[in-house]
């Protein structure tokens, strides 16, 4: 399960909790069901209707860090 923070442009929305697994397909579903969304968050990753998609890269190891 994953949950998505979801704005419409007349500031409203919601949270959305489901078995969708990629932002994309969030935002294709949240468009469909709900008029005006603007931006939708999964995490630090966002889609919004001015910037797109917007996607942190995991941090990378460093060489010293320990396994975990």
């Amino acid at each position: 399960m994953k949950s998505y923070l979801f704005t419409t442009e007349n500031d409203r929305g919601g949270v959305m909790l489901c078995d969708i697994d990629t932002l994309e397909d969030a935002v294709v579903y949240l468009q469909d069901r709900f008029a005006g969304v603007i931006r939708v968050e999964q995490g630090k990753d966002f889609w919004s209707q001015e910037e797109g998609y917007h996607f942190v890269e995991p941090p990378t190891p460093s060489v010293d860090s320990p396994p975990s």
